[in-house]
């Protein structure tokens, strides 16, 4: 339990408005688009899936099997900008693009890693709404075998016409604050070259083979 904990800790993700103009499409249709409650359970749905076959697939395959939906569903170059805070704006457009690739790359490999067995967990969406700036807030909790029940807050941004995951927070922690607080003590002593290296180096195990299918 302690390795999905750390999972969803390691999820950086930050806190932003959306239009308050957006209240109605929170939970309903969104112009035949997915709802942020749906972006949030698809997620829940793939993670259970790399749980249960945890056991007959390797870091690499479940980094394969979680890509596509994590890419397409958080926004990572708006939460590398916000992670980064003053270096982003130092940085050119190419080194923002790999370090958006590292970053993106690190985080999908993290779930890989840690979400990798199962025993009897759940997930359960307690319900969704919308703060006064217009934030979207899905309230999840994840449901131990014995009952216990841990919260799990998403908050989503229409973006286009799309919701994507923004934030997260467990236990009441979003881990926004410790990672950009970790990422500027390192950069006080190191380049931008040297973080991403870093983002590169952790997700490497969990990386498939290029031309590999599996």
């Amino acid at each position: 339990m302690k390795k999905i904990l750390t999972a969803v800790l390691l999820s950086c993700f930050v806190m932003l408005q959306a239009s308050p103009g957006l209240a109605e499409d929170a939970r309903g249709s969104n112009d035949g688009n997915t709802t942020a409650v749906q972006v949030v359970e698809g997620l829940h749905q793939l993670l259970l899936k790399a749980m249960k076959t945890g056991k007959d697939t390797s870091c690499p395959e479940r980094f394969r099997m979680l890509q596509t939906y994590i890419l397409k569903s958080f926004d990572f170059p708006l939460i590398s900008r916000i992670v980064l805070g003053r270096y982003w704006r130092k940085m050119d457009e190419k080194k923002r693009h790999e370090f958006v690739e590292a970053f993106s790359r690190m985080t999908i490999a993290t779930y890989a890693e840690r979400f990798d067995s199962y025993s009897g967990e759940s997930f359960k969406t307690k319900g969704s709404s919308l703060d006064p700036r217009g934030h979207l807030r899905v309230e999840t909790v994840l449901v131990k075998k014995d009952g216990e029940q841990i919260s799990l807050d998403y908050t989503c941004r229409n973006t286009g016409g799309h919701w994507k995951i923004v934030s997260v927070s467990a236990r009441g922690v979003n881990d926004l604050s410790l990672k950009r607080a970790d990422y500027s003590s390192f950069l006080k002593r190191h380049t931008i070259d040297e973080l991403i290296a870093k983002l590169k180096d952790q997700a490497q195990k969990c990386i498939p083979p290029k031309g590999s299918k599996r």
